[in-house]
């Protein structure tokens, strides 16, 4: 149902004139209301703030390499935090890469302290 631009009469059928105040109607366009509410603006997607963290420990452990597991364990913690918080985003969080990323720092990290743990145990032991 189209409605007059002028005295806002409704109008039922294929009328080119007002039948309350005569205005014509060709210049009137009638458009449906979308079905999508489109007065909502888009938000883009931003990066998890934890998947940040994540990278940005699991690379600082390997430049602070001589303190083993100080930035490690919280890459990893903040890695895995990230992941889940991506995933449970619908979308309006990115950064999965990023967790990722810093979650194979960590682990790698956490491994080779593990392995020098290791090593240094048994030349010690040998020692002996």
């Amino acid at each position: 149902m189209r409605q007059c631009p002028t005295c806002q009469h409704a109008i039922t059928g294929a009328e080119r004139f007002c039948p309350a105040c005569g205005q014509a109607l060709a210049t009137a366009i009638w458009q449906p209301s979308p079905a999508i509410d489109t007065t909502m603006p888009i938000l883009p997607a931003r990066n998890s703030r934890l998947a940040i963290a994540s990278l940005i420990c699991g690379i600082t452990t390997w430049i602070l390499f001589f303190i083993p597991l100080l930035l490690a364990v919280p890459a990893i913690i903040c890695g895995h935090l990230g992941q889940n918080a991506v995933k449970r985003g619908n979308g309006q969080l990115t950064g999965g890469g990023l967790a990722r990323f810093g979650l194979v720092l960590g682990y790698a990290h956490v491994a080779l302290t593990v392995v020098a743990f290791c090593v240094v145990v048994a030349v010690i032991v040998a020692g002996l």
